[in-house]
């Protein structure tokens, strides 16, 4: 099963509107469970240029797609705020990589 990497990065300034934005979005948008699992709901850190996050879902077989398309959906609620930057990642597992050149891991 795939994983959906979404990293973003915005200006410290920004902080409030920032949390408020993911505050609605929670609210109005929870986790869709039926998608996968979240992995990682919300890893922060900063850097010199301000704040970066990172969310990780865990995406359930034949829902990556829709997985894709609701996580754009969610990020619309920070779309509008100047200097917020995000981006959407598709991560496939080593299994799903090898599968992809017809390969599978040793025995172990």
């Amino acid at each position: 099963m795939p994983y959906l990497f979404t990293t973003s990065s915005y200006p410290t300034d920004l902080r409030d509107e920032v949390v408020e934005a993911y505050f609605k979005m929670l609210k109005e948008m929870p986790f869709d469970k039926s998608l996968g699992k979240e992995t990682i709901q919300v890893a922060v850190t900063t850097n010199p240029k301000g704040v970066e996050s990172l969310s990780i879902m865990n995406v359930k077989e034949g829902k990556l797609t829709e997985a894709i398309l609701w996580t754009y959906k969610r990020m619309t609620y920070f779309q509008l705020i100047k200097g917020f930057e995000y981006k959407i990642r598709v991560w496939t597992t080593i299994v799903e990589a090898l599968e992809s050149i017809n390969r599978s891991l040793p025995d172990q």
